[in-house]
């Protein structure tokens, strides 16, 4: 344990320590493309080192897949030499994990390339402070809130591997039928929900309502609303990681995957947004220009969605979640209606907002973000006007064919997007589509027990 009085230590440091003297070891990390961490555990007592020259590592993380296992994509780490990357505490991102298991604290990197300090072209993070740029240049601040649905699942696998729902303490029997907004089945999981607010108010991450949705173990947790895009992304981040170290701790798990269970709803990323003036005030607040930014966003959504949905649907299992009961297949909108892809919620005035419903839960939060703002810039933009809104009715379960079918054609089209490239470098949008195809392609090469069933 580090002295309490190090001559050189940063002042973050020493508050925290101050606050918590008990603490061995810190997580130093950066969010991969699954939204969780990629990165190193330390002594605490290399803390005081992590702050003064920051720590090295790959320069790869972000283009790796779930398993951080790559394909090459944009030449990184195959074709370069793998080098090293210089990870810096991003401030105000030291916590404690309160699951864990030994007392640790975390802390979130943002990287640059060790021989030139230049940041990692390829961090979403990095694409998503670009996106913000171009709307700040034209007096647009967004206001943005993320909500993920999940799943709970057991701990232990069943024996032919697949994930089951959590067995309850109280009854020796796995959570029961689903029973959407049910408050019973929040009391079954009191101990976990109260887990969950108290890592995240240890963490500064403003969490909101827990619900029970509408598949077996299906929750949904909010964020509130936050005026800085980019912190709302960490937030997003750090509510993943920490809905799933609370429910490991528990001896339960938590899955973002959008389809988890075939005969379930999915699981969604959802996003709340509106653009705010320089004085911090809604910019589709007022009956007439208002409404007509609103509906010119909401025509960028609609135009950018075909390049964009690689972002939102980033594997095969993605994809699977789309035409299910409110995971929308379409380019449709319409207030308060939740079958469509962009709902307009009916708060009116200062709570004015878009409600984007297309993103899977296992979507990156920053990529998402960037993906969704740039399009509604775009739409207002170029003064876009959007199509007739649903209205009363179910938008349909008939796929858009404007829309790409699968993994290949979403990459196809976001490496060949034409309103992107405008937002996002082009050779970042044509790296992720080479990791999508590669991903896709691993994921088929493996023979599964139904192709014996089919084909033997």
């Amino acid at each position: 344990m580090p002295a309490d009085t190090a001559p050189d230590r940063h002042p973050e440091v020493a508050a925290f320590l101050a606050a918590h003297p008990g603490i061995r070891f810190v997580e130093a990390f950066t969010p991969d493309l699954t939204g969780f961490g990629f990165g190193k555990r330390l002594p605490i007592a290399e803390i005081d080192a992590l702050y003064r020259s920051g720590m090295g590592f790959s320069a790869a993380p972000y283009v790796l897949d779930g398993r951080h296992l790559g394909y090459g994509s944009g030449g990184v780490g195959w074709d370069d030499g793998d080098p090293d990357a210089r990870g810096r505490p991003i401030p105000g991102s030291l916590k404690p994990m309160p699951w864990a298991a030994q007392p640790t604290a975390q802390v979130m990197l943002d990287l640059a390339m060790s021989a030139t300090g230049e940041p990692l072209w390829t961090d979403p993070r990095q694409i998503l402070k670009g996106v913000l740029g171009k709307l700040a240049a034209d007096g647009f601040h967004p206001v943005v809130a993320c909500e993920f649905e999940f799943f709970l699942i057991d701990g232990a696998r069943a024996a032919d591997g697949r994930i089951r729902p959590p067995v309850i303490k109280r009854t020796g029997r796995p959570l029961g039928y689903p029973t959407n907004l049910a408050v019973s089945t929040l009391e079954e999981v009191a101990d976990w929900s109260a887990a969950l607010d108290d890592a995240a108010r240890a963490q500064g991450v403003p969490m909101g309502a827990v619900i029970a949705e509408m598949g077996v173990g299906q929750f949904e947790v909010n964020l509130h609303h936050q005026a800085d895009a980019l912190r709302a992304g960490d937030q997003a981040v750090l509510l993943k990681r920490l809905i799933r170290g609370v429910s490991r701790a528990m001896g339960w798990d938590a899955t973002f995957m959008p389809k988890p269970y075939a005969e379930d709803a999915g699981s969604g990323l959802h996003v709340h947004v509106s653009l705010a003036d320089a004085h911090g005030d809604n910019v589709f607040a007022d009956l007439a220009a208002g409404e007509a930014r609103l509906r010119a966003a909401v025509a960028g959504l609609q135009r950018t969605l075909p390049e964009a949905l690689g972002f939102f649907a980033p594997n095969r299992n993605a994809f699977r979640r789309f035409g299910g009961l409110f995971a929308p297949v379409n380019r449709k909108w319409g207030e308060d209606n939740r079958t469509v892809a962009f709902r307009v919620p009916t708060d009116k005035g200062a709570g004015r907002r878009i409600e984007h419903r297309v993103a899977g839960a296992d979507a990156n939060p920053y990529l998402v973000l960037a993906a969704i703002l740039a399009g509604m810039h775009h739409g207002i933009r170029a003064g876009l006007e959007p199509d007739a809104p649903v209205v009363g009715k179910h938008a349909g379960h008939k796929k858009d064919e404007s829309l790409p079918g699968d993994v290949y054609e979403a990459a196809r089209r976001l490496a060949a997007a034409r309103t992107l490239k405008d937002y996002m470098p082009k050779r970042y949008l044509e790296t992720y589509a080479h990791l999508l195809h590669g991903l896709h392609e691993e994921f088929l090469d493996e023979l599964s027990v139904r192709e014996y069933e089919f084909f033997l």
